[in-house]
């Protein structure tokens, strides 16, 4: 037999298996049963391969939505996309990545991708994974972009810049080519899925550290639990609420912040308030951001030790929270100081110029 006739045989046998397994997903999903987390990553790596009718991921996208995620479906479903990502160099340290799961329409400066900067500047290995503005009017693509970073970068290069600096920007369509196979049915949909939650699930570099904002509170217990499942050591999965109610995908300093805490398998769940961090309150209106352009100038300012209090605050935390979850000791009071002492110094803002000059293309001689 030939090459074509073993590669025929091949993609027709895949097709059996892809309609074999949308029958039986459907089965399940549309009569309210659960799939395990092995069942969903079967299904979702067909999707990642081009193998499921869009009309079939339409169907069970939107049973799962009516019925309720599981952390056995979101992890599968991780997996199997995981599993398919371009690959990534063995690194030496235990990377931690800080994101939202974006949809609460709070519209602030970039405070994750800013934390990720800072955090970095104080010696965790932060592999930032990201995309372009789907919620707000710029992610933390459009940000790195304005700042000057190339975004552009092939995971050897990443993985050096991590390396050099401790922070690099993973570009998600770099590594999930996967996902376009999902576009179509989730623009036709136009509500969240399944897939509104996964990308905080995929950074390449699998994290073994963690900061996750969420957009609803039931997601707390759902992402930590899969974050658990993949292998996480410690993350703090946090949902906030403004003392007007607003819901927010960030730690909080006007409000509550509800957390859902993993650490070694071992799920908590405590509140935080901005005392906790030893400031006082901040409200959500003084951090109004804007488009890239405008955003990349508060970054810059904050970076540079010439933030408004506000902003500053709202970073402090944040990589307090970070630190934290890497392992440091001291209380969210006594790690927030360290985070604005450090900010004063502008010595942040160093390792975004280093960034940027990694993540150029090398001239030849």
């Amino acid at each position: 037999m030939n090459e074509v006739a073993v590669h025929a045989t091949a993609h027709t046998t895949a097709q059996a298996t892809a309609r074999a397994l949308e029958l039986t997903t459907l089965q399940q999903v549309l009569t309210g049963q659960s799939l395990s987390q092995a069942h969903s990553e079967d299904f979702f790596q067909a999707v990642a391969e081009g193998l499921i009718d869009p009309i079939v991921l339409s169907s069970v996208l939107t049973a799962l939505k009516l019925r309720g995620e599981t952390a056995a479906e979101i992890t599968g479903a991780a997996k199997a996309f995981r599993g398919q990502a371009t690959p990534f160099p063995t690194l030496s340290l235990p990377t931690i990545d800080c994101c939202g799961t974006g949809g609460d329409g709070s519209n602030t400066i970039n405070i994750s991708t800013t934390a990720a900067i800072v955090a970095a500047s104080m010696g965790l290995c932060v592999a930032k994974h990201g995309n372009r503005s789907v919620s707000s009017q710029s992610g933390s693509a459009d940000l790195f972009e304005q700042l000057g970073v190339n975004i552009q970068l092939t995971p050897t290069q990443a993985a050096q810049c991590l390396a050099a600096c401790g922070l690099a920007f993973l570009f998600a369509p770099t590594y999930h080519a996967g996902i376009r196979h999902a576009m179509p049915v989730r623009q036709a949909l136009k509500t969240r899925t399944l897939f509104n939650v996964l990308g905080p699930l995929l950074n390449p570099t699998a994290p073994r550290f963690q900061l996750l904002g969420v957009y609803d509170p039931s997601l707390l217990p759902l992402m930590a639990q899969s974050l658990s499942n993949l292998g996480v050591r410690r993350a703090m999965v946090v949902h906030g609420v403004t003392a007007s109610g607003q819901a927010c995908d960030e730690i909080v300093l006007d409000g509550i912040t509800h957390v859902c805490d993993v650490q070694d398998g071992v799920l908590s769940q405590y509140t935080l308030t901005a005392a906790d961090f030893g400031l006082a309150p901040v409200s959500l209106a003084d951090l109004a951001g804007g488009d890239a352009k405008t955003n990349a100038l508060a970054t810059q300012a904050i970076l540079k030790g010439q933030g408004p209090a506000a902003h500053n605050a709202a970073i402090a935390v944040n990589v307090a929270a970070m630190l934290k979850i890497a392992g440091d000791n001291a209380s969210l009071a006594d790690l927030t100081a360290r985070v604005l002492a450090h900010l004063a110094t502008g010595a942040a803002f160093d390792t975004l110029v280093q960034l940027i000059a990694l993540s150029q293309p090398q001239r030849e001689e």
